[in-house]
């Protein structure tokens, strides 16, 4: 896997559901749906924090809020590719849990400690840019 562990994975699914495909069908599937995932998280992130160092990071570096976040996206999607299966209503709430999370994190609502804020070319830390608008529709002529 790219990011994630095997006990990473088998913290949030039950073995007999992350085991039921032979082991090289379940990698190649959790590296696509991890690798997928990843370019959400990424594509949320960007221009707010240094997504580069949040994925390359290894073993206890890593933001564990990330860890888990990906985690719950990468065992929701994994358990919705099999179409005869109905998606358990705590992953579904799981899923949504996590995609919460990262909008509130993207809209600079919520600030996990940790992880690495962008910096310019002499390391000094980078702000994001606030976008406004002060036009008024109901202004009186």
């Amino acid at each position: 896997m790219i990011f994630l562990t095997d006990p990473d994975i088998e913290a949030h699914l039950l073995a007999q559901l992350s085991r039921e495909r032979d082991q090289e069908d379940r990698e190649a599937i959790l590296n696509t749906l991890e690798a997928q995932n990843i370019a959400l998280i990424k594509s949320k992130l960007k221009g707010r924090y240094d997504t580069e160092a949040i994925f390359t990071a290894t073993a206890a570096n890593r933001h564990w809020l990330m860890v888990k976040i990906l985690t719950k996206l990468v065992v929701f999607d994994y358990v919705r590719r099999n179409a005869a299966r109905k998606v358990p209503t705590d992953l579904v709430k799981e899923w949504e849990w996590a995609m919460k999370i990262l909008e509130k994190i993207k809209a600079g609502k919520e600030t996990p400690d940790g992880l690495p804020n962008l910096t310019d070319a002499n390391g000094n830390a980078k702000k994001p840019l606030i976008w406004g608008n002060t036009t008024q529709k109901d202004k009186r002529i």
